[in-house]
């Protein structure tokens, strides 16, 4: 199971931490939920995004990265790349368009110092779990793990 991170706090509850670029603000969610600094991220890109180019990304002094920095982006964070590129294409109007749970507990501030970052683990291994017969016990464990990890987050 990973590293309980008691006490650390996601992200700050002002609209400023959440909304200056989405891109960039989900870039810093995962990389604080991972534990990782600027140049922890660098090396799991394998070099393909600098640190000072992911900072410039979280402050929004840049929003547009290439295709193969988002993919290097999602890779080494640990998450679809599906969910980096949906807030660069931004076509529709926000309110038309469907969010993820995850989305919502970022964007509307919940967070519960480390535990939102549990919260979305859990989420997260419910939907992308298999659920399979040969799978469900395993499966059963470890999101039993990680409601542990949130009730000590919690706590």
């Amino acid at each position: 199971m990973g590293k309980v991170m008691k006490g650390n706090t996601i992200g700050k509850s002002s609209e400023e931490e959440v909304g200056t670029t989405d891109f960039g603000a989900l870039v810093k969610f995962y990389r604080k939920l991972r534990d990782y600094s600027l140049k922890d991220l660098e090396c799991a890109s394998g070099g393909e995004v600098s640190s000072g180019y992911i900072h410039r990304l979280e402050s929004g002094e840049r929003s547009s990265p290439s295709i193969g920095k988002i993919l290097a982006l999602a890779k080494a964070l640990r998450i679809p790349a599906s969910i980096l590129t949906r807030t660069l294409l931004q076509g529709l109007e926000e309110e038309e368009r469907p969010f993820s749970l995850s989305e919502v507990l970022i964007k509307n501030n919940y967070f519960l110092g480390s535990g939102v970052g549990y919260l979305i683990r859990i989420i997260e291994h419910i939907d992308r779990a298999e659920w399979s017969p040969q799978t469900k016990m395993r499966e059963m464990y470890q999101l039993s793990e990680m409601i542990d990890d949130f009730k000590q987050a919690m706590d």
